[in-house]
């Protein structure tokens, strides 16, 4: 049988970052649903997409809107979500708790239901020592200032709690700051290619006036920007490495150190999650799906579908997990001159900030 690969929205941060390419037997659209709720304050978010294949070349999903979200605990809790952008439902008060049982009811617009498996709320165990150690895999080269494949792998220990049963899951965000000067952008004067003319976006506070660069005419809101990274990779523990309900010296993440990256600083924030057995299982597929992907003669993918069962006679197969997780969460800020040898500065980037990388934003953090 032929398999083909769909875009499914299955992100480590629950948010959109890159998508994880996962393949089943043969193409029929599916539902596609993320979400969480943890022991820190909300709101949760609950997202719900529909296939495409990769085959069509569109690379499109669709977002699908007007749906009945519902939440509830094994108290009697529940809470209707909003939709608070197109296929985006959020919480307004629900707050999870460890030790509680969790799950999620959905009907779409068409009439299809959907739920989740209950999913208990686990503890943590925390971690400490966050830290890095600089790998210098090459020697700095003019020409390669924003790609390198030197930088930082980043380390922790962490505490493992009996009722984890050695079941850990981590996930990283990373943000640095880049700076931009769109006001120098130019295109074409002619159509032959011979003569530039200045072509500065409208964000950039310049005009071109009758083909001169004129202004700044008010402030610049393209070009400073905070880029946000995320790991793309299910990371979990193996149990081989626990020992005494300890991890030690975990490996957790790579840094790389360009002029881009390291221009100012590396704010990275690593996350420590409790997982249950269900949400174990299903990362490692798709992690094992993730590296069988260059393999042509790999064996048919297997079943990755997560923990959301169809309830209504006409449904669409579903895929996606709803979690429950406990999070400790520690920070690390890498400065410019950790890395040990002089960088120049950031390269003159002549685009708007917000068109060079898709996640980033001209806001600036609040942890900045």
């Amino acid at each position: 049988m032929k398999y083909f690969s769909f875009v499914l929205i299955f992100f480590l941060s629950f948010s959109c970052v890159d998508p994880y390419l996962l393949s089943v037997a043969q193409y029929q659209p599916a539902l596609v649903v993320e979400g969480m709720i943890t022991d820190q304050p909300g709101p949760y978010v609950v997202k719900i997409s529909e296939t495409t294949s990769i085959n069509d070349q569109s690379g499109d999903f669709v977002l699908i809107t007007g749906a009945t979200v519902i939440l509830k605990d094994d108290q009697g809790n529940f809470e209707t979500l909003k939709e608070m952008s197109t296929g985006s439902y959020y919480t307004q008060t629900f707050q999870g708790t460890v030790g509680r049982t969790y799950s999620l009811s959905i009907t779409t617009a068409d009439g299809f239901s959907y739920e989740s498996a209950p999913e208990k709320l686990l503890p943590v165990g925390d971690f400490s020592n966050l830290r890095y150690e600089f790998v210098r895999n090459e020697d700095p080269q003019i020409d390669r200032q924003i790609s390198s494949t030197n930088g930082f792998n980043i380390y922790l220990d962490s505490d493992v709690l009996p009722e984890q049963e050695s079941r850990v899951l981590w996930r990283w965000s990373g943000t640095y700051q880049i700076t931009s000067y769109p006001q120098f952008q130019v295109r074409y004067g002619d159509g032959r290619g011979l003569t530039f003319v200045p072509n500065p976006p409208l964000c950039s506070g310049y005009r071109n006036i009758l083909g001169v660069l004129k202004g700044p005419y008010y402030p610049c809101e393209c070009c400073i920007c905070w880029v946000t990274q995320n790991n793309n990779v299910p990371l979990l523990s193996d149990p081989n490495f626990v020992s005494n309900n300890r991890i030690n010296n975990q490996w957790v993440a790579f840094v790389e150190a360009n002029v881009r990256t390291m221009s100012d600083k590396y704010y990275l924030q690593v996350e420590q999650l409790s997982i249950s057995k269900a949400m174990y299982d299903f990362w490692n597929l798709v992690k094992q799906q993730r590296s069988n992907e260059s393999n042509l003669f790999q064996t048919p993918p297997p079943k990755t579908s997560g923990n959301l069962e169809p309830k209504s006679e006409k449904y669409l197969p579903v895929i996606g997990y709803f979690a429950a997780c406990s999070i400790k969460t520690h920070v690390i800020a890498l400065e410019s001159n950790d890395v040990p040898y002089v960088m120049l500065p950031i390269d003159s980037i002549t685009s708007s900030c917000l068109d060079v990388y898709k996640n980033s934003t001209n806001i600036k953090p609040s942890f900045w």
